[in-house]
C-alpha cells in the first residue's frame, strides 16, 4: 500500500521517444535521408526519362523560378519539372496553415545547417548567435537575393541561380565541381559559417526562406504566451535562433520564426508557451504529423491526377519538320541511343567524337569523362552529329581531349547552345537581342525567353546560324 502511494505521487516522465525535440529532429532526418538517397541514385544511375530524378525535381524553389514561364506559356524553364511546381503549391498552402513549419521541420538544407550549429557548439564550447540592429538588417539580404534571382530568371528564361546554389552543390555529392565551381565555393562558406552562426544561409541568403517568410506572415498557427505562470526567465529568447522576443509577446508574428518550437520545448513552466491555430493547441507530435501528412497528401493527389512528374519526358531525334536535329541530344542519352536515333554507325560516331573503343555503347554522355578518365564534353556530341549528318568535317579538338583552354572552355561560338534562350545568349555573348533578331531576320513574335531550339527550325534557322550571327557581331567591333 505504501509503495503504491509513493509510486502514485511520482510525476510521470515522458517516454524518450516522445521527447519534443526528438520528434522534430526525427522528421528532419527522414526528409534529409530521403533527399540524400535521391541524390546518390541520380549520381550513380544518371538522369533522363530512363534514369532517376535529380534533387532539383524535389526543390520547391524551382517552382518559384519557373512560375512566370508556367503562367505565360504553360511550360517550364529547362531543368524544372512539374513536381517542383506541385511542391511549391504544397509548401505555400501548408505555410498558410502551419506558418514556416517547412523551414523548421522539412527543409533538408536547413536541417544540415542546424546540425552543423549543434556541432559548432560542441567544437567551440559555446553557442554563438549574434544579434543587434545590424544583424537584423542583414536578414533583409535574402529578400534582395530573391528579387534578383526571380527578376533575372524570369527575364532570361534560364536558371540564373543554379551556378551559385549551395543546396544543389551539396546534393551533387562532390560531382560537377568543374560545372559549377561557384556553387561549391558558396557551399563551403555556408558550411563553415553554419558552425558559428545558427542557420547561416537560412537567416541571410535563402531565397525560398524569403518567400515562405512573406507568406508565413498570414499563417494560422502561432507560438502564443500566457501571462499566467510566466516567470520572465527569458530562456525562450535565449534558445531562439532568430532572437525573437518571445517573453514580451502574446503571440509570435515575426517572419523569422520557423516553428522549430525550441522556445516551447525549453520553457520550464508547462502551458505558458504553446503552439495554437484555428482554436487548436498543437503538441510537437501532432504538428509534425499534420505537416508531413499535408505535404505527402498533396503529392499523392498530384500523382493520382497524373501531374506528378520528376523526370524529363523522352525527346525525339527530329525537329518539327521531321528532320534529324542534333540539338535534341541530351547528356543522359547513351552513345548507342544516339547512334541508333540518328542512323549513324557506332564506329563512325566514335571516330568523329575521338572516343576509344573501350568506351561502352551503353555509357551516358555525361558519364564518359568520369568513367573513363577522358576529357570529353557531352555538349560537343551535338557538333559531331551535325557534322556527320551534313557530311562536313567537325571542328573537333584532339581526340578524347578537352577543348583548348581547359575544362569548361569552348571554341568560338560553341558556348551558344540550343537549350539557351535569346536573352541568355545575349547575356553570355554580349550581343544585343535586337541585333540577333534583325541579323537572322526573325519574326516579331519570337519569345526571347524560350529555348531557341523550340522555334529556330520552324523559322528556317539552325544553331550554326546563331553562332555565325554572334561571330559577325564580334567581328564588327
Amino acid at each position: 500500500m505504501i509503495l503504491t502511494q509513493i509510486d502514485a505521487a511520482k510525476p510521470r516522465t515522458k517516454r524518450w521517444w516522445r521527447s519534443p525535440r526528438l520528434v522534430r529532429h526525427g522528421v528532419m532526418l527522414f526528409f534529409f535521408l530521403f533527399l540524400l538517397h535521391v541524390a546518390w541514385e541520380h549520381q550513380v544511375k544518371g538522369g533522363g526519362p530512363n534514369g532517376t530524378p535529380s534533387v532539383e525535381a524535389y526543390c520547391p524553389f524551382g517552382g518559384v523560378e519557373s512560375l512566370y514561364q508556367f503562367l505565360t506559356t504553360g511550360g517550364y524553364i529547362r531543368r524544372v519539372e512539374p513536381s517542383a511546381m506541385v511542391l511549391l503549391g504544397a509548401v505555400l498552402l501548408l505555410t498558410l496553415v502551419f506558418s514556416r513549419g517547412f523551414c523548421g521541420w522539412v527543409c533538408p538544407f536547413g536541417s544540415l545547417q542546424e546540425w552543423l550549429g549543434m556541432a559548432g557548439r560542441k567544437i567551440f564550447g559555446r553557442r554563438y548567435n549574434p544579434g543587434g540592429q545590424w544583424e537584423r538588417r542583414l536578414r533583409y539580404l535574402k529578400y534582395v537575393v530573391l528579387a534578383a534571382i526571380v527578376g533575372m530568371t524570369w527575364h532570361l528564361g534560364a536558371l540564373v541561380f543554379r551556378p551559385y546554389d549551395p543546396f544543389l552543390a551539396f546534393f551533387h555529392l562532390g560531382a560537377g565541381t568543374a560545372e559549377m565551381p561557384f556553387a561549391y565555393a558558396v557551399l563551403a562558406v555556408v558550411l563553415l559559417g553554419s558552425l558559428r552562426y545558427e542557420r547561416f544561409f537560412c537567416k541571410y541568403a535563402c531565397p525560398l526562406g524569403a518567400v515562405i517568410g512573406i507568406v508565413g506572415k498570414f499563417g494560422l498557427t502561432r507560438v502564443t504566451r500566457s501571462e499566467e505562470g510566466c516567470k520572465s526567465c527569458n530562456l525562450c529568447e535565449k534558445k531562439c535562433f532568430a532572437h525573437i522576443e518571445v517573453g514580451t509577446k502574446d503571440a509570435v508574428r515575426e517572419a523569422e520564426c520557423n516553428h522549430c518550437l525550441e522556445c516551447v520545448a525549453h520553457c520550464p513552466k508547462p502551458n505558458v508557451l504553446s503552439l495554437r491555430g484555428a482554436g487548436w493547441t498543437f503538441s510537437h507530435a501532432r504538428y509534425g504529423v499534420l505537416l508531413v501528412a499535408g505535404l505527402l497528401g498533396t503529392i499523392g493527389v498530384s500523382q493520382a491526377v497524373g501531374y506528378w512528374h520528376t523526370k524529363p519526358a523522352a525527346v525525339a531525334f527530329t525537329d518539327a519538320a521531321g528532320k534529324p536535329d542534333p540539338e535534341q541530344i541530351r547528356g543522359w542519352m547513351t552513345l548507342g541511343e544516339i547512334a541508333r536515333g540518328y542512323g549513324i554507325p557506332l564506329e563512325r560516331l566514335y571516330a568523329g567524337a575521338g572516343l576509344p573503343a573501350k568506351v561502352a555503347a551503353g555509357t551516358r554522355l555525361n558519364q564518359v569523362a568520369r568513367t573513363y578518365g577522358l576529357g570529353f564534353e557531352p555538349d560537343r556530341m551535338r557538333t559531331v552529329v551535325a557534322s556527320i549528318l551534313s557530311g562536313t568535317a567537325a571542328p573537333a579538338p584532339h581526340p578524347a581531349a578537352a577543348p583548348e583552354g581547359g575544362p569548361g572552355k569552348h571554341a568560338e561560338g560553341e558556348e551558344i547552345r540550343g537549350f539557351m534562350t535569346l536573352n541568355e545568349i545575349a547575356l553570355k555573348s554580349g550581343v544585343p537581342v535586337e541585333w540577333l533578331t534583325r541579323r537572322l531576320e526573325l519574326p516579331a513574335g519570337i519569345d526571347a525567353r524560350q529555348p531557341v531550339r523550340e522555334w529556330m527550325h520552324a523559322n528556317g534557322k539552325s544553331i550554326q546560324d546563331l553562332r555565325q550571327a554572334v561571330a559577325d557581331y564580334r567581328a564588327r567591333r
